[in-house]
């Protein structure tokens, strides 16, 4: 069960850098309680999440597991 309200997740990492795209409830995410080295952003759709993901000028992931 995902404790996110919004539709799409992006989780950034700085240290290991890249920004992953994914659904909510996504296991990948969940897989780790929600924690991680990174930051955790919610959007209410993908258009936004990908708008998002862009500004950060990380490279950009999409789950391969969640969004195929």
């Amino acid at each position: 069960m995902s404790f996110w309200k919004a539709a799409f997740v992006t989780y950034e990492n700085r240290h290991n850098p890249h920004i992953a795209i994914h659904k909510n409830g996504c296991n990948q995410i969940e897989k780790n309680g929600g924690t991680g080295e990174g930051k955790y952003r919610g959007f209410s759709d993908y258009e936004d999440a990908n708008d998002y993901a862009k500004t950060t000028e990380l490279p950009i992931k999409i789950c391969s597991f969640c969004l195929k």
